[in-house]
C-alpha cells in the first residue's frame, strides 16, 4: 500500500449485521474517488470482520481488532492513530453514500482550507423507505453548535491534523460529534456543510430506545461542561432540560416528533433518486 494515501476512511464496528456492513463497505470501494485505505476497527464484537473483509479480495481494507470493547468514541481514535490518510472520512458500519460522496467532500476541503471538517447533507431511511433529511447547510458556529445544527457526523471528512491536535474524540456516549464540533471551534477551526445530499443514514425502531434519560446522561453532561465553554447564554441551559424531558417520554412520542418537527419533510419525492444506492447495494 502506497504511503503517500489522501483519505482514510474509518470505521468502527460493534456486532453490525452482516448484510449492512457488506452494503456499507461496498459503498466505498464503489466510489468514484478511489485514493483511499479503509481502516475498520472491530470493537471486539462477535462478527468475524476478517472473513466479511476477504470477500472484497482488497488490499486497501485493514482490520484493527481491540483487546476489549472500548466504546465508539475511542474504537475510533484506534483507527485514527494507525491512518495514513491527509483526511479522515467517517463513514458508519450500517450506512451508505452517493458514489461520488468522497470525491465531492475532499475537492470542497482542498480548495476551501480554511475548513478543518466539511460534512454533507443526508436522509434517514430504513429498508427501502425515505424518513426525511438531516443536516443543514452553511458554516457552523458555536451558536449552530449549541442549538444542535451540527454536522452529520458520519457524513464529515476531517484533517487529520486537527484531530491530532484536538487530541481526538473524547469519551461522551452518543455526544462525541457534539464534543468533536466544540472542541475544534474551541481551538479555532472552522466547520462547513455542503448543501447536497451526498449520505444515507439508516435508522430503526432501536436507535430511539438509545435516547432514554439513562441513555442522554453523556449528552447532559457535556453539554454542562462545554456550554459555558462555547459561551452559552442562560436561555440555552433550557435545551439540557429538553433533552431530560425526552429522555422520559416514550419511545413512540420521541419518533413521531422527529419524523414531524426535526426531519426536513419538504417534497421527499426528490430523494427518490436516493433509492438506486439502497437497491444497488443489495445487490
Amino acid at each position: 500500500m502506497k504511503n503517500n494515501i489522501k483519505v482514510s476512511v474509518v470505521m468502527a464496528e460493534f456486532n453490525t449485521k452482516r448484510e449492512y456492513l457488506i452494503q456499507a463497505i461496498k459503498s466505498i470501494i464503489n466510489q468514484t474517488f478511489q485514493d483511499f485505505e479503509i481502516i475498520i476497527v472491530d470493537d471486539n464484537g462477535i462478527n468475524n470482520i476478517n472473513s466479511i473483509i476477504r470477500e472484497f479480495n482488497d488490499n486497501r481494507i485493514r482490520v484493527v481488532r481491540n483487546d476489549k470493547n472500548m466504546g465508539f468514541a475511542l474504537a475510533l481514535n484506534e483507527g485514527i492513530k494507525i491512518a495514513q490518510g491527509k483526511y479522515i472520512v467517517r463513514m458508519d458500519t450500517d450506512d451508505l453514500c452517493t458514489v461520488d460522496r468522497i470525491e465531492k467532500i475532499y475537492k470542497f476541503i482542498e480548495e476551501n482550507p480554511q475548513y478543518d471538517a466539511v460534512g454533507s447533507l443526508a436522509v434517514e431511511f430504513s429498508d427501502n423507505t425515505m424518513h426525511g433529511s438531516i443536516g443543514s447547510p452553511g458554516e457552523k458556529t458555536e451558536k449552530n453548535i449549541i442549538n444542535g445544527d451540527m454536522l452529520v457526523h458520519a457524513s464529515t471528512i476531517i484533517k487529520r491534523s486537527t484531530l491530532t491536535k484536538i487530541g481526538m474524540y473524547k469519551d461522551y456516549r452518543r455526544s462525541q460529534d457534539f464534543v468533536l464540533w466544540s472542541d475544534i471551534l474551541l481551538n479555532k477551526g472552522k466547520l462547513y456543510c455542503i448543501d447536497e445530499v451526498l449520505f444515507l443514514y439508516r435508522v430503526n425502531p432501536l436507535d430511539y430506545k438509545k435516547r432514554s434519560l439513562r441513555a442522554r446522561k453523556y449528552e447532559i453532561k457535556a453539554k454542562l461542561i462545554y456550554f459555558p465553554k462555547l459561551k452559552a447564554s442562560i436561555f440555552d441551559y433550557l435545551k439540557i432540560a429538553k433533552s431530560i424531558i425526552a429522555g422520559l417520554l416514550p419511545v413512540i412520542f420521541v419518533r413521531s416528533y422527529r419524523a414531524r418537527f426535526v426531519l426536513g419533510q419538504d417534497n421527499k419525492d426528490k430523494y427518490d433518486y436516493l433509492n438506486k444506492y439502497i437497491d444497488y447495494e443489495k445487490k
